[in-house]
């Protein structure tokens, strides 16, 4: 376990662990937890002071339990990931890590008399840091050495292009040549003649990302150094250069190609979801009742459980659901019905008193689940409708099996 002192009295107690855990949550093989350091210590709003009900502060105050420390990286999602220091005396320590999401579901688990200010203070939090990070100059990093080196463009002391020779570990003696050869043979990747399983993808994957990383960590170190060396060669250098901004943009295709097709990919493997091809010919998946999400949305998520687009149908008017769901008779056009949030009383329903009552009594009505929110009101989220569409391909899956 070792230290990162960030600033006085703000600690990470165990700086690789959350290192670790960072790489892991963003996909990106980051060089050293001083990356952290760099990034808060250089930016603008990545300090927020939260207090026990989740509301947020610039500034410490009083009222303060934790700083939340924006990492610079993001996970597979696009969330932010934040690292929190638990405030003690003035000082501000610790070592969890976590999107807003994580870290608020740690809040309530401390502090359950606050649910429900949380559960309201979460969205004005995404709100205001959305607010503070459009100033900045990098929101967050993408590329850890382009990230060093917008440090070094800004005149910083020779400490940070010390730091950045230091991480990126390159053998200079290797000729431009070699710089070619390496290209090439990442272009010349083919995919295997057999179909690999998870793990086998997953080790080929975390090998091609490691060479792109190592290609362009030897092509910004070379050019560095003919640029210390060599600067009276002006034409040869804008050369190298232009030469340099080809490479960057194929190994961006390269990196973007690969992690776009391939992580919700792997995810849906790792999970073991079956997704459209446990519909019948004509099953589809009603959502009923009113959402927080937008249709497309909700399509982005289904996709990572395996459905199409076209296997799902919306009724999220909460005032139109009054007479659509009485119409519900049977299974034989739906396979699922995801509940949001319905008015109790609806056309049609007989002597039943809910559409979701309907549906879980009766034999013949589709298979049912709730959208509910961490606070158990009744709520298409994303989180929520994750839930409900886990369950509902494993539901599928045994009526399958049977």
């Amino acid at each position: 376990m070792n230290e990162l002192v960030i600033d006085n009295g703000v600690v990470i107690d165990d700086a690789e662990a959350v290192l670790e855990g960072i790489s892991k949550l963003s996909g990106k093989n980051i060089s050293s937890a001083e990356t952290f350091k760099k990034f808060i210590n250089n930016e603008k709003a990545t300090k927020f002071y939260i207090d026990s009900k989740c509301a947020c502060k610039m500034q410490p105050d009083r009222d303060t339990v934790y700083l939340w420390l924006d990492s610079g990286f993001t996970d597979y999602y696009g969330n932010p990931i934040m690292i929190s220091l638990l405030n003690s005396y003035g000082e501000y320590r610790g070592h969890y890590f976590g999107s807003f999401q994580t870290l608020s579901n740690a809040i309530r688990g401390f502090f359950p008399r606050n649910i429900k200010d949380i559960n309201r203070n979460l969205g004005g939090l995404r709100n205001k840091y959305e607010y503070k990070i459009a100033d900045r100059k990098i929101k967050h990093i993408e590329d850890e050495n382009e990230f060093f080196l917008s440090l070094c463009n800004e005149d910083e002391p020779l400490g940070t292009m010390s730091f950045v020779l230091e991480n990126i570990h390159v053998d200079l003696v290797e000729d431009r040549l070699g710089i070619e050869e390496e290209v090439i043979e990442a272009d010349d990747v083919k995919e295997p003649a057999y179909d690999m399983n998870f793990r086998e993808k997953e080790i080929t994957i975390g090998l091609l990302l490691e060479t792109i990383d190592g290609m362009q960590n030897y092509i910004d170190e070379l050019l560095g150094e003919i640029e210390k060396f060599n600067s009276e060669d002006k034409v040869r250098m804008a050369e190298l250069e232009a030469k340099n901004e080809e490479y960057k943009a194929a190994l961006v295709r390269m990196r973007n190609f690969v992690e776009e097709e391939t992580v919700q990919e792997i995810e849906t493997e790792e999970q073991g979801i079956g997704g459209h091809s446990l519909l019948g010919r004509n099953g589809k998946i009603l959502v009923l009742g009113a959402s927080a999400l937008d249709q497309n949305t909700m399509n982005g998520i289904a996709k990572l459980y395996g459905f199409h687009k076209k296997d799902f149908e919306y009724e999220t008017d909460y005032t139109k659901v009054v007479n659509f769901a009485g119409r519900i008779n049977n299974s034989e056009r739906y396979a699922a019905i995801i509940f949001g949030a319905c008015p109790h009383k609806v056309a049609g329903l007989g002597d039943w008193s809910s559409i979701i009552e309907k549906c879980r009594q009766c034999e013949d009505m589709p298979c049912a689940y709730d959208a509910r929110s961490h606070s158990g009101e009744l709520k298409v989220t994303k989180e929520s409708f994750k839930a409900a569409l886990w369950n509902v391909c494993n539901e599928l899956k045994l009526k399958k099996a049977v």
